[in-house]
């Protein structure tokens, strides 16, 4: 007997279909600057492997598939914005630079990656050997399995550029030590440390950073790694700032760019040169960024939308494009935000917000909406990109 499908295979299978939809495909080729009629426009990757932690979270929060895929593509972009913006600081030319994506995961920011950079200059490696043999065929960049105890891991090589996201966001303080040693020594002289945490501003109120200036908690989205192992960690700047020191010696300069991952996480960035300058780092842009709450669709027909959206360099954004029906709208930022502005302790939020209200009739096919924050230098951030199916009475 056929067993039936459960509600998170059912939205499994949503995800799949709208990644595999030529209408998703030209909003994130569009997204990635490539002409849709251009073979790389027309060829963009969107496996998903179905053991993808991060899209699996996302359905499990969201329940539908439009918010969880557009979350997913839309930190994956901003995160391999970040990542190139650092890594053409110190290589503007990229020919030749050897690149680790350490702790890849099933590849969220690696396939833009493999994009923009031959991927035979690109080594992936994770503790999930499923994940490294899904990215290395996906995207056609050399596969490295990791190891649970740092001392082990050895690629045989040394790294140019080394991007860790999301990895010392959930080590105990042993392991953070270690891995950051670990790395270091695998730079190449002229090598760069990229590395991304949680810092305590992010912790809940109530919850106090003790004097070690790091939090470990064992607990994590991914239910398959011991949880003793990785789980979630939050640490204070004078923490990392030592733990550096442990690594790479005495006084060695770092750069630390503040929500730099996704506009969550602060980014360090060490060279292994410590006479190396990272001033230039200083001109790091965040872009626009901001969220959908509301994506109805009214008993008489009727499309609503609203959410929140800024430019954590500017302070705000010209306008919030959202196109459905052949048909694209332009929603001023303009209604008062205080959520958003708590969320992220900006004052500049408080005037965050939007709204759409759009009369449709009935009986028509359901809408494919695409919603793109817009910068007043043309930056953009992809909000959400799917069918509305929810309605509202």
């Amino acid at each position: 007997m056929q067993k039936k499908p459960t509600e998170q295979n059912c939205l499994q299978t949503r995800a799949n279909g709208l990644c595999a939809s030529t209408a998703f495909r030209d909003v994130i080729a569009r997204h990635m600057g490539l002409p849709l009629e251009s073979p790389l426009g027309s060829q963009v990757n969107l496996a998903i492997h179905p053991n993808d932690q991060m899209l699996d979270h996302s359905l499990r929060r969201f329940r539908e598939a439009g918010p969880a895929v557009s979350q997913y593509f839309g930190v994956a972009l901003e995160q391999h914005r970040a990542a190139e913006q650092i890594l053409k600081t110190f290589f503007p030319d990229l020919a030749g630079v050897s690149i680790l994506d350490f702790a890849c995961g099933y590849g969220r920011m690696l396939r833009f990656l493999a994009h923009a950079i031959p991927p035979t200059q690109i080594w992936a490696s994770d503790i999930q050997r499923e994940a490294v043999d899904f990215v290395s065929t996906q995207f056609g960049v050399n596969g490295i399995y990791s190891d649970a105890n740092p001392s082990q891991f050895d690629p045989g090589r040394k790294f140019d550029f080394i991007w860790v996201a999301s990895l010392f966001s959930h080590l105990p303080a042993s392991l953070f030590d270690a891995w950051l040693s670990k790395l270091s020594a695998l730079l190449s002289p002229r090598g760069v440390l990229c590395f991304s945490v949680h810092d305590e501003c992010l912790l809940p109120p109530g919850r106090p950073m003790p004097g070690t200036g790091i939090l470990f908690a064992p607990e994590s989205e991914n239910s398959e790694l011991d949880r003793h192992a990785y789980g979630t960690t939050h640490v204070s700047e004078a923490f990392v700032g030592q733990a550096i020191e442990r690594a790479f010696g005495k006084l060695h300069p770092h750069f630390r760019i503040k929500r730099g991952l996704a506009y969550q996480q602060d980014i360090y960035v060490v060279a292994k040169d410590p006479l190396r300058s990272l001033t230039a780092l200083g001109s790091f842009r965040w872009g626009p960024w901001g969220w959908v709450d509301v994506r109805h669709i009214l008993a008489s027909g009727a499309l609503q939308f609203s959410g929140w959206a800024t430019s954590f360099d500017e302070g705000g954004i010209d306008f919030v494009s959202i196109s459905f029906d052949g048909a694209i709208y332009r929603c001023r930022t303009d209604v008062e935000r205080r959520d958003a502005e708590a969320a992220f302790q900006d004052s500049r939020l408080r005037w965050s917000g939007w709204e759409l209200s759009h009369e449709r009739s009935l009986g028509g096919d359901v809408p494919f909406v695409e919603i793109t924050a817009m910068a007043r230098n043309g930056e953009q951030a992809l909000l959400y990109a799917g069918l509305v199916m929810e309605t509202e009475d």
